[in-house]
């Protein structure tokens, strides 16, 4: 059994959840730089296959609306993927032309690769998880910190899709902030481990809807756990 499973909702968390609507997470934006975009994938197979950047930015709706149908087809889960790098790397782009490499080099066989954990991704996140990490990273330097987007993307934002955001700070604040202490990696979680912190966070995320009796997402609970997890903040405590 994970520590997670044991875990209480900490009283800090769940005053900054309650000051924090899903609409905040829903539209969190990032400025991003489509032409960076256009001349890289102009150089591979997937020329058609940028995303839609109004403004330069793009909002976690926006990736909503493409992982509803990362599922589809192959050329499907890889625009979701794109855009899933472009929005966590805004316009620093790093590691996304080895990441664009690495897909073109892994082929048909890859991108089918993607799109199965896009499906999966809705009904197990242990097993999403292992598709993508099966020993080690299915895409050359797309570890969970940043596919663990592409498979909470792929959700579609259903408030009901098991998978979550894990990045390094969100395991900091989980370490640090709510007392998972055997948490203890910076880029990378065992499978089952990942698949614990997706249930803990829909089980705070079910406790505190019923106390306010509002509906609150579980992308609340990540979001405020980002926030709180980076260096810059204070933490929780």
């Amino acid at each position: 059994m994970s520590e997670a499973s044991s875990l209480e909702l900490p009283g800090w968390l769940r005053a900054a959840v309650r000051d924090t609507p899903s609409s905040t997470v829903t539209g969190q934006s990032v400025l991003v730089n489509p032409r960076w975009w256009t001349e890289r994938l102009d150089a591979t197979p997937f020329v058609d296959e940028l995303f839609e950047a109004p403004d330069e930015r793009l909002t976690r709706v926006q990736l909503f609306q493409l992982g509803a149908e990362a599922g589809e087809s192959a050329r499907d889960a890889r625009r979701l993927l794109w855009a899933t790098l472009a929005w966590g790397t805004g316009r620093r782009h790093r590691h996304n032309r080895a990441r664009l490499s690495a897909v073109e080099k892994g082929g048909d066989e890859l991108s089918e690769v993607l799109r199965a954990a896009a499906v999966t991704s809705r009904i197990n996140p242990t097993t999403a998880y292992r598709q993508l990490q099966p020993y080690r990273n299915a895409v050359a330097h797309l570890g969970p910190p940043f596919f663990t987007k592409f498979l909470y993307f792929a959700g579609g934002g259903s408030d009901t899709h098991p998978c979550l955001i894990l990045d390094s700070m969100v395991a900091r604040s989980l370490r640090r902030d709510c007392g998972w202490t055997s948490l203890t990696g910076l880029y990378t979680w065992p499978a089952t481990e990942y698949a614990a912190y997706c249930e803990l966070a829909s089980r705070w995320a079910a406790e505190l809807s019923a106390d306010a009796g509002v509906a609150v997402r579980p992308d609340q609970i990540e979001y405020v756990l980002f926030r709180s997890g980076r260096p810059e903040a204070n933490g929780g405590s």
